[in-house]
Order: structure tokens, then C-alpha cells, then sequence
């Protein structure tokens, strides 16, 4: 099977030099690489590496004015070749065993996505909350979590959305994580391609997909082997910021993606978000108020949803 990688980058030019140069080590495995970058401008040791891959048909580029993580992988899509898609972030490390085992997942009956183990290695935690340090009461929450979870990799319902993918087993799961999930190229036709109306963080992006995906009668597995390092960049993509801007992304795109697939109401969206609402009043902010504000943007977005013909491929 025909296998196309698609990363798409955002102001991360040296480490996205890392990342390709890592990919390239195993062309081997896949038929094409497919960078789309919305970087406007790298620096010129990182320009010549592109241009020095460009032209030696390594990948095959695409420049996108308007930063969009959902918008970025449809063009990916779009362009490629492959029955296979494989969306890694601009920030990761594969190994020998990534591809060939996403490959071996999407092979078997009715698997329509795979996702994989994802390491997290990232010794600068400065303004990155997914490595920030974690209470004593939080780390008691995740162990109930991880038994909670012992039979599927990541669950989406009432309590939100639950997920460990650091598990050395390979199970069912409700959903892929963005950084390292596969797809048949068939389940693009037909259930769509990623929904736009995710912004900033674009978080919930995979999830939803994932949804509809389920709702087409396909399933997602995870599998342990299929493992990615993280390295979790703190500059560049959409971790950076620790403004009101980055809380408003965060909150707007929660509440969409559950009125969307749910229609949850607002307490029961304030309730599963619950522990984002705290981070957020931790760093000083009007968490509430926020909160408020994306709220009212998010329902607008779910009462007028674009129509699927929109995010077709």
C-alpha cells in the first residue's frame, strides 16, 4: 500500500529540519512526504535545507498563506497519492517500527484509523502546560484514569474526553491523538476531511474527526509500536502563547466540538472542562469570563455549521 506523510508547519523552522531530516532516514517506508508549510519566512540555514530537499524530490512542498492546523492537513490530503495518510506533527521523531506498524493496523478489516504511542520529551517546560507540574491530586486522578481506561486507549463521552496513550498494549480507542495518527485515504471520501471551524490550537480537530469517522461504521486502534518522541516545542505552532487568546482557542474549540457531536449544554460543557478552567485561573486570568465569551462564539459556529461539502475531499 501507497503510504503519504503529510506534516504541517508552523514558524518551527529548525525543528522541522530535524523532523524531516529523522522521516527521511526511513523513505524506504513510504511513497511521499508531503510538508505544508504556513511559515512565511525561515531562516536562511533552514530555507537552503528546504530548498536543497525541494530539489532533490525528497518532498514535496506546499506554502499556505493563512495558518490553519485543520486547513493545513485537508491541502495535504488533497495532494497526495497514497491509500495510506500519515499526519505526524513538525516536532516528533519516528522510529523503525512507526510506520510499518500504522501500516499493519490500517490492514485489518473495518480499521479505518491508527493512532500510536506518543513520548514526551521536552527538558525546557517553560510556558508549556501539557509539561507542566502536576499536584498530588492530579496525579491520583490519572492513576484512576489509567484503570478506567485499561480496556480501551482513549474514551469520549459524558466525562469528556479521556485518553493514555503511553500503554504498551494495543487496544480499541474513541480517538487518535493529532501529533501521530494514520488513515485509510478512503475514510476521507467518506466521512470528510478535517473541520476548519477548529482554530488557534485546532484542539478537538482529531477528536471530531474521530466521531465521525466511528459514525461510519469504522474503528480506531491503538497501537503501542506505532510510537512517536514528541518533543513538545514550546515556540512556534500554537503552544506559545499565555494570553487570553490562547484560553478563548482552547475553551471556543471545546465547546464547539461538544455541541457539534453532543449538543451538551453549556453546564455540562463547563463540567468537563473543568480542570482547563482551573489552569486558567491558576495564571491569573478571568477564566469564566472567557469561558463565556468562547462559548457564545462556539454556539454561533454549531448553529451555522458548515455544510460537509465544505470539508469534502
Amino acid at each position: 500500500m501507497r503510504v503519504s506523510i503529510i506534516i504541517p508547519t508552523y514558524n518551527r523552522s529548525q525543528m522541522l529540519c530535524k523532523t524531516l531530516s529523522n522521516i527521511i532516514n526511513y523513505k524506504y517506508q513510504y511513497h511521499e512526504l508531503i510538508v505544508v508549510d504556513q511559515t512565511k519566512e525561515h531562516d536562511q540555514q533552514s530555507k537552503q535545507y528546504l530548498d536543497q530537499l525541494i530539489s532533490e524530490k525528497k518532498i514535496i512542498y506546499i506554502f499556505v498563506e493563512l495558518p490553519s492546523a485543520p486547513n493545513a492537513k485537508n491541502i495535504g490530503i488533497k495532494n497526495s497519492t497514497g491509500d495510506i495518510i500519515i499526519c505526524f506533527d513538525d516536532d516528533i521523531e519516528i522510529n523503525e517500527n512507526t510506520i510499518p506498524a500504522h501500516i499493519s493496523g490500517l490492514v485489518q478489516p473495518g480499521i479505518g484509523c491508527v493512532t500510536g504511542k506518543v513520548i514526551i520529551q521536552n527538558v525546557n517546560q517553560d510556558g508549556n502546560k501539557v509539561l507542566a507540574k502536576r499536584s498530588s491530586l492530579q496525579k491520583r486522578i490519572k492513576f484512576f484514569l489509567f484503570l478506567f481506561l485499561r480496556k480501551k486507549a482513549s474514551y469520549v463521552g459524558h466525562f469528556g474526553v479521556l485518553a493514555n496513550f503511553i500503554g504498551n498494549k494495543t487496544l480499541p480507542s474513541d480517538t487518535c491523538i493529532g501529533c501521530n495518527m494514520s488513515f485509510r485515504k478512503e475514510v476521507f471520501y467518506k466521512c470528510g476531511l478535517f473541520d476548519i471551524n477548529f482554530t488557534g490550537n485546532a484542539v478537538r480537530e482529531e477528536t471530531d474527526l474521530s466521531v465521525r469517522l466511528r459514525h461510519c461504521g469504522y474503528k480506531i486502534i491503538y497501537i503501542p509500536h506505532a510510537s512517536i518522541i514528541h518533543y513538545m516545542n514550546n515556540t512556534g505552532g500554537t503552544r506559545s502563547a499565555k494570553n487570553e487568546a490562547y484560553w478563548f482557542a482552547i475553551f471556543k474549540n471545546q465547546c464547539y466540538f461538544y455541541l457539534k457531536n453532543f449538543n451538551y449544554s453549556r453546564i455540562n460543557i463547563l463540567f468537563v472542562q473543568i480542570f482547563d478552567i482551573l489552569r486558567c485561573r491558576r495564571l491569573g486570568l478571568k477564566a469564566i469570563y472567557i469561558f463565556s465569551q468562547a462559548y457564545k462564539a462556539a454556539f454561533e459556529e454549531a448553529m451555522n455549521i458548515i455544510c460537509k461539502d465544505e470539508y469534502s475531499i
